[in-house]
């Protein structure tokens, strides 16, 4: 049996063009009733918005840091998944580590389909790899631009900056590379998502400075506790806005994907993450 095709809510809105007016059917893990002001993101992350102090501003750009199997790339899955799907905003994967396939049949999991995306024109994937990524500095991100433009993209996810800079030779060719990467981001116009290792002691001895390009910094840790290992999200940096700075548990949840608690705490040491 064909895979059932997944029908946004609304329809995608291509660049340039005003978006027709029609009622959307209420979604599960959307409060029903609330509307998103104009020149505003919702994350499509439950719980995140609330913790962000209200939805993403159209055309920022936010860093999804954390160590290695803390969830980046589903966060960034899950932002491009959603916003296709419960409001109809075609998206875009960039990557620069596994290749887009491999994503992709992990994220089924989730229930993320993005092949019957594509079909319908609301996601689209790139892989470069790293002979690549000096044409893709050399060209001004023109194969991204493309991209973006075809699908009149309104999100872009990266996985991930730091194996971005990583493919340089020096850390000034490293440095010059990121700060070209942040000036296409303003011009193409999307609200990003860019996954970056790290860990909050790198942050207290100051990264490469990737996190002041940004306009929003939000913090993924699985530290361990005894024996086990858990699972919290920190918004370390939303520029022009009270945002929570508090600890919240989250989850994975199957069929569904990342699950934050906003109201709940956490009461363990994160000293020792590592």
């Amino acid at each position: 049996m064909a895979p059932q095709k997944l029908k946004p809510t609304v329809q995608p809105i291509k660049r340039g063009k005003k978006p027709i007016q029609q009622e959307a059917e209420p979604q599960a893990d959307q409060p029903v009733g609330i509307e998103v002001p104009e020149g505003y993101t919702p994350s499509g992350i439950p719980g995140l918005d609330e913790l962000m102090g209200g939805p993403l501003e159209e055309a920022s750009t936010t860093i999804i840091l954390g160590g290695p199997g803390c969830g980046k790339t589903t966060f960034l899955c899950q932002f491009l998944y959603n916003g296709a799907v419960e409001h109809g905003e075609p998206g875009v994967l960039l990557s620069f580590e596994e290749p887009s396939q491999i994503i992709f049949k992990h994220m089924q999991n989730f229930g993320f389909d993005f092949l019957s995306l594509e079909e319908q024109n609301l996601f689209a994937s790139i892989s470069y790899r790293p002979h690549e990524v000096k044409k893709l500095v050399e060209e001004g991100g023109g194969l991204i631009w493309d991209t973006i433009s075809s699908i009149g993209a309104k999100r872009l996810a990266i996985d991930s900056l730091t194996s971005y800079t990583m493919l340089f030779e020096s850390p000034y060719q490293a440095r010059e590379a990121q700060l070209l990467l942040f000036e296409l981001l303003h011009k193409w116009k999307c609200t990003t998502f860019l996954s970056a290792e790290g860990t909050p002691s790198l942050l207290n001895h100051g990264m490469s400075g990737m996190e002041y390009l940004a306009d929003g910094v939000i913090l993924l840790h699985h530290p361990r506790h005894q024996s086990t290992r858990f699972r919290a999200i920190e918004i370390l940096k939303m520029r022009g806005r009270k945002h929570s700075e508090k600890l919240c548990p989250f989850d994975f949840i199957p069929g569904k994907g990342i699950q934050i608690y906003p109201e709940e705490n956490i009461f363990y040491d994160l000293q020792q993450e590592v």
